[in-house]
């Protein structure tokens, strides 16, 4: 049996079994059994055999550097030239104004994975955090802070605090999905939990959630590079 890790969810529903960058994950609902668990894999074994063996994200399969970088929540399209660094000097920029090129600029390809991960989050802070403050005004759902990290199995988070926490991998998914999650975080700064009522506040500002959630449960696999995630990138 593929080793796994267990992680208990306030948010699931339903014993979930899920390959992400690395490792197999069994998401255990608050409140379930962990006896529950083998007896679950099990089932679903052969599904997750053939999953991991057909998997870009596969330990078979290295991480390789991107040629191009797509970010669809904002419909916008990166070329990407590696050149040496200069001077020990490393750097992500582009390379003329307009010109959708960026040149980046390092002796190895563990210094170009960190320079496209931090490109990648500071551009998620300039796009995410605006939107979320926008879209907080929309829907009349303040919230207190905002900050933007690199989770690898979940899009985002609300603290009692009203903190919200926002993966950087959004940004390879749609607009509307976007806005989705963005709307699903500012709800729990009502509703700190995923009952009935917390459910029937995202549909009002959402009413098409459960087919925004169908297409999250496999987005993480299939619309985000695997280099943009750390562990991946250094082991690749």
């Amino acid at each position: 049996m593929p080793a796994y890790e267990v992680r208990v969810s306030h948010r699931a529903r339903h014993l979930q079994l899920r390959v992400l960058p690395g490792r197999v994950e069994v998401v255990v609902p608050k409140g379930v059994a962990l006896k529950h668990v083998p007896g679950f894999v099990a089932e679903h074994e052969e599904w997750l055999r053939n999953t991991l063996a057909s998997s870009v994200w596969s330990q078979a399969s290295p991480v390789t550097l991107p040629e191009e970088i797509s970010l669809a929540a904002i419909t916008e399209v990166w070329r990407l030239e590696y050149i040496s660094g200069q001077r020990r000097r490393i750097s992500v920029r582009e390379a003329n104004a307009g010109s959708g090129v960026m040149q980046v600029a390092a002796d190895s390809d563990t210094q170009r994975f960190s320079l496209l991960q931090a490109w990648l989050t500071r551009r998620a802070k300039a796009i995410l955090i605006p939107w979320l403050s926008a879209l907080s005004r929309e829907i009349k759902l303040p919230f207190a802070s905002a900050s933007v990290r690199a989770q690898r199995s979940c899009w985002g988070s609300c603290s009692n605090r009203q903190h919200i926490s926002l993966n950087r991998a959004m940004m390879f998914l749609d607009p509307e999905i976007v806005r989705y999650l963005l709307i699903h975080e500012l709800c729990h700064t009502v509703h700190l939990n995923h009952s009935r009522r917390y459910w029937n506040l995202v549909e009002r500002f959402a009413p098409h959630y459960r087919d925004h959630e169908t297409i999250l449960d496999r987005a993480m696999a299939d619309l985000v590079p695997r280099w943009a995630f750390a562990a991946e990138a250094r082991e690749g």
